[in-house]
């Protein structure tokens, strides 16, 4: 999947510290099992505010 990928690039170029809150919208891809668990993988703290908030 297109966005799984993108986060695995991306940790892989920036190399993140555990803890980084990813924010996104909720889309499905997001809210995804593989995609919670890529982030718990990497340590991050998934951020999915409500509909026109940006939190």
């Amino acid at each position: 999947e297109m966005v799984m990928q993108s986060l695995l690039m991306a940790i892989k170029r920036r190399h993140p510290e555990g803890g980084l809150i990813n924010h996104s919208d909720r889309g499905s891809q997001y809210c995804s099992y593989e995609y919670q668990g890529l982030l718990n993988r990497f340590n991050m703290i998934p951020s999915m505010s409500r509909k026109g908030n940006c939190l």
